[in-house]
């Protein structure tokens, strides 16, 4: 009954599901950046292989905007396609805090900045570094929730079949992706671990759609053989 209760209050409020658990989600990190010390340092040889761009910058920081117009664009769509971004991104931020308290991970890629660079990306950069410390890496949560916005977008019935809007998401998720290796923030690693995070976990919350669409291609493909 006062479960029942819960979720109509929710439902009534939608965003209160993610003020409520962003605030539990930035109070659990950020004690885990305050008091967990790194014991594994997550690195490979494509690592280093890896330019560093300073103008990924701007991928990198579009990331925050874009995820909470996701939130904002689902919002309004409807409770149900709201609940399931909100399970798909959430179960994936809680577990990655659970991996980084029983896995500290952390990042040796970030060099000194170098005085004779300037400008204003560079600057960026180094901003973003002086915030960001490189501990809790893998996987990556900026990797993970791209990928895992581009496959809620996919899995919607009115927008799986315009090429164009999944064209321009999926370059989107690319370059937030490749922003992580490319500023240093992440390990390939990372990336890797991230994607396979995003989509195992889509695989588990979004398994009634998939088992639709896969009865559906068997009906058509039914159809057209009878045909």
């Amino acid at each position: 009954m006062r479960s029942e209760k819960v979720k109509s209050w929710f439902k009534k409020y939608p965003y209160m599901v993610a003020l409520v658990y962003l605030a539990f989600y930035l109070c659990a990190f950020r004690y885990l950046e305050r008091t967990v010390v790194p014991k594994y340092i997550i690195h490979c040889k494509l690592d280093e292989m890896i330019p560093f761009c300073e103008s990924f910058i701007i991928p990198y920081i579009f990331w925050f905007p874009y995820v909470a117009g996701a939130f904002i664009w689902f919002k309004h769509r409807g409770w149900e396609d709201y609940s399931r971004l909100c399970k798909l991104v959430f179960s994936g931020l809680t577990i990655c805090l659970v991996i980084y308290y029983i896995f500290p991970t952390g990042l040796n890629l970030r060099l000194a900045s170098n005085p004779h660079e300037t400008g204003f990306l560079y600057n960026m950069v180094g901003m973003l570094r002086a915030i960001d410390t490189p501990t809790n890496v893998c996987p990556s949560i900026h990797v993970m929730n791209t990928v895992m916005i581009f496959q809620a977008i996919c899995s919607l019935e009115n927008l799986k079949h315009r090429r164009l809007t999944i064209a321009v998401h999926f370059v989107i998720m690319v370059l937030i992706c490749a922003s992580t290796v490319m500023l240093d923030q992440h390990s390939v690693i990372d990336v890797v671990c991230g994607v396979m995070m995003s989509v195992v976990l889509h695989g588990f919350i979004y398994k009634v759609e998939w088992r639709e669409e896969l009865a559906r291609r068997k009906a058509n493909a039914e159809i057209h053989r009878i045909s």
